[in-house]
């Protein structure tokens, strides 16, 4: 990881979400993608793959061997780090991976997989290093039965979230949200700090303060939690 990822990574999606909000942001959080494993957790550049609804004699045409299989290389040549962005228009009755291509991205480094499809050998998807979110549960379903893929590393709409390449995706059990790179450095020191006020808010409250004032902060509770940052 690089020290923005590392710096994303240590901070929750809620928080980077309710930040890039007070900035106006306000369509970066992908709505109705979970993870396979709740414990996933990543942060790293998006690498984006599209998928369009499927024509039948190109898909005939990739079977039988007469054209590339498009899916398959661009997901063996994921790059490392890079959180894959596979976006369908939302086809969540097919998957478009299971658990053999799952290994083999981790094997070769990829950060994360995000799709609004569904994923195939989900159980076992859940269990590989590789955090994986998807949006339409265990789906057995091939994906060639909706969706053809056509292109990749190009800007992609997931999830209700307009992804481009080289965004920073960062994902949790909280779900996933997608930061333009240009404000990432800025996001993740904001969202730092935010959870550290929090953080003091909550051992306020522990302690018997009343939220009235506390929470949102007045001049006053500012003013302690600045000094308390002091020593």
């Amino acid at each position: 990881m690089t020290a923005l990822e590392d710096a994303l990574s240590a901070v929750a999606v809620p928080t980077l979400s309710a930040v890039l909000y007070a900035r106006g942001l306000r369509s970066r959080f992908l709505h109705g993608v979970a993870a396979a494993n709740p414990a996933a957790r990543f942060a790293g550049p998006a690498y984006t793959v599209r998928a369009i609804p499927v024509r039948e004699d190109l898909r005939e045409a990739v079977a039988a061997g007469r054209s590339e299989n498009l899916h398959r290389r661009f997901l063996s040549e994921a790059p490392t780090g890079a959180v894959v962005v596979f976006s369908t228009g939302g086809a969540a009755h097919v998957s478009v991976l299971g658990d053999i291509i799952a290994t083999a991205m981790g094997r070769n480094g990829v950060a994360g997989f995000v799709t609004d499809t569904g994923v195939a050998d989900l159980p076992a998807v859940a269990r590989l290093p590789l955090p994986v979110f998807h949006a339409g549960g265990s789906a057995p379903v091939p994906s060639g039965a909706a969706v053809l893929v056509v292109d990749r590393e190009v800007a992609v709409g997931i999830a209700g979230v307009a992804v481009f390449p080289g965004d920073l995706m960062v994902g949790d059990a909280s779900g996933v949200v997608c930061i333009p790179r240009a404000i990432a450095a800025e996001a993740a020191a904001e969202a730092a700090e935010k959870e550290r006020f929090e953080a003091w808010v909550v051992g306020q409250v522990e302690g018997g303060a009343a939220l009235d004032g506390l929470y949102p902060p007045d001049a006053g509770t500012k003013a302690r939690y600045a000094a308390s940052t002091r020593g």
